[in-house]
């Protein structure tokens, strides 16, 4: 099957030519072979299929840098529940990375939601909650839960509270989801905090097991299991695989990020061998046109996504961080492409507020098809965050909601939105579409390629200022005369102004390309920060759901009624901490943007 463009007139010369070149054959013969491998990080599957990316990039003449690091990960063999007391064994029980190895045996208490997953967006009108605020003593207990795709706070929170392990109960009929359970960015904690890594054991059933275990938990006579769990946890060397593309006479060091994880759960076609195949597709084509470009592009092949919370691509940010942090200009992160009957771009597709106009743009130009923007998830492989790094992308195209909805989808993270598929033993070849895939590549290309040949990096700071400023004002609103926000409120306000001013001047011509691009990089590297993260440039911040601007969130704290007098001292103490840095790191930004 084929893909048609749906506005080939808004594309280049060099858009129309890329897009033609791709087709279906190299990616389609990719996940053929994949779809023999479970590419779990640390088996031979996942070296074999290294060395498949490997060969052909050394078949089409194209550079690259094998690296075999060591990860830390952790690798779920088998988990079983059995009722001490009645007729019960799960049917298909999975434990979950990082859970402890071991068994236990407790009394099972039902402990309710874990609540919103972090697939969800933040509402800005709702005021986060404690997982489990009403559930007291756990000490001896089994936790039943329903938590769907089980939060890493909601399983730290029962944990805190005694509980001796924990059952979670996926909405799937037949089979629950693979997953991890460490907040730890990269998997590895830094010396002291290795407590962050649970230390129960945490497996998932699914819903009629849960149900089962649910209505007897709460019956009047109880029900006792025994939780079993068997993983290997430690250090796996992984290969992980950079190919170069660039203009042979290049004189900028300046290079886009395109990047997906090639390991996965079981064969995990949709997640991520069609990404594996859409980076190989990429690599071959664009090489071609390597002259064409004025950056540089790096294409890389992440291990360790799936049992080491994403090591491959954290180990990345650590080794060439300064590289990255002087150098790169955006990164784009290739997962879950080509779903078969993906359709839209409304539930998967993130970005940061700069990049909007550009990703919606190539969207629109290359399918016509519906998007939508989401603010990113503290997911994926965006480890580069901390850096400061203008990102696209996170997973791809979805199927539409109302398709899901009639064929009784639950909410997932990935394959499109097919929950029949992510993180299961059924997301096999049949899940993917050879038109959705090679329209998806064709997006990638697209957005691409209007970052690499642009004379002006192509983002819009003046957008992500005004997103940031629409988020603290929401701070401001709740804190109300308990803080005042009006600082950070009134420099976005002037960072605004100068940013228009910087634009029309760059616009005019009036500011040097090399000065307008290296300008637009320093308001990534702060507001990007701003928007997105609270730890250091070169830290990590943790895996968990995050609200914009996080540095301010605790300020939604003040609505709460929860916080003694003592406790909203101690919090405006920390917002004006918080403000302080937040205000001095705009102001010498400001000092740096040119306007003629």
């Amino acid at each position: 099957m084929s893909h048609r463009i749906a506005n080939e007139s808004a594309l280049s010369g060099l858009e129309r030519r890329v897009a033609d070149e791709i087709d279906d054959e190299e990616p389609w013969a990719l996940l053929e072979r994949f779809a023999d491998l479970e590419r779990v990080s640390g088996s031979d599957d996942e070296v074999a299929a290294a060395e498949y990316i490997i060969d052909r990039l050394e078949a089409f003449d194209i550079e690259y840098e094998r690296y075999d690091p060591e990860l830390y990960l952790s690798l779920p063999h088998d988990a079983s529940v059995t009722a001490v007391d009645r007729d019960f064994e799960g049917s298909f029980v999975k434990t979950v990375s990082f859970s402890a190895d071991r068994t236990v045996t407790g009394p099972v208490e039902y402990v309710g939601s874990a609540g919103p997953s972090f697939l969800d967006d933040p509402d800005p009108d709702e005021i986060p909650s404690e997982p489990y605020a009403d559930v007291g003593d756990l000490a001896g207990k089994v936790a039943l839960t329903a938590a769907g795709s089980l939060s890493i706070r909601a399983t730290r929170m029962l944990e805190d509270k005694g509980a001796e392990a924990v059952v979670a109960i996926h909405q799937h009929e037949r089979e629950p989801h693979n997953g991890i359970a460490t907040p730890i960015w990269g998997a590895v904690p830094e010396l002291g905090e290795q407590d962050l890594i649970p230390d129960i054991p945490i497996v998932h059933v699914t819903k009629p097991d849960g149900a089962q275990l649910r209505e007897w938990a709460e019956s009047d006579d109880g029900v006792t299991v025994e939780v079993s769990t068997d993983l290997t946890t430690g250090w796996f060397e992984c290969p992980l695989v950079v190919a170069e593309i660039g203009p042979s006479d290049a004189d900028t060091e300046e290079f886009v990020l395109l990047h997906g994880h090639y390991d996965s759960w079981h064969v995990g076609i949709t997640d991520n061998a069609t990404g594996d195949a859409g980076l190989l597709e990429l690599a071959r084509v664009l090489d071609g046109h390597a002259d064409e470009l004025q950056r540089n592009l790096r294409i890389a092949w992440w291990p360790g996504h799936s049992t080491g919370r994403y090591a491959g691509s954290t180990w990345y940010a650590d080794a060439f961080g300064l590289d990255l942090a002087r150098n790169c200009v955006a990164h784009v992160n290739m997962d879950s492409p080509g779903a078969k009957d993906a359709t839209e771009y409304a539930d998967m597709s993130c970005w940061t507020p700069e990049a909007h106009g550009l990703v919606t743009d190539a969207i629109d130009d290359v399918t016509g098809a519906r998007s939508q923007e989401r603010f990113p998830f503290r997911a994926g492989d965006y480890s580069f965050d901390n850096l400061g790094i203008t990102g696209f992308f996170m997973l791809s195209s979805n199927i539409p909601a109302d398709v899901r909805d009639e064929r009784g989808y639950h909410t997932v993270g990935g394959c499109g939105g097919n929950s029949d598929a992510w993180h299961l033993t059924t997301d096999t070849l049949d899940t993917a579409g050879r038109e959705e895939l090679v329209r998806d590549i064709r997006v990638y290309a697209v957005s691409l390629l209007r970052v690499l040949t642009a004379d002006v990096l192509p983002f819009d700071h003046g957008r992500n200022a005004a997103k940031i400023h629409s988020a603290v004002q929401r701070y401001d609103d709740a804190a109300g005369d308990r803080f005042d926000f009006s600082p950070t409120l009134e420099t976005l306000t002037r960072l605004t102004t100068e940013i228009e001013a910087f634009e029309t001047a760059v616009s005019s011509g009036d500011v040097d390309p090399t000065v307008a691009n290296r300008t637009i990089t320093e308001l990534s590297r702060v507001l990007t920060r701003l928007n997105l993260v609270k730890a250091g440039q070169f830290e990590q911040d943790p895996a968990v759901s995050r609200q914009p601007v996080p540095r301010y969130a605790p300020a939604e704290q003040f609505d709460t009624g929860t916080l003694d007098s003592d406790e909203r001292r101690f919090l405006a103490r920390q917002l004006q901490r918080e403000q302080n840095s937040v205000v001095y790191e705009i102001e010498q930004l400001l000092e740096k943007i040119p306007t003629a």
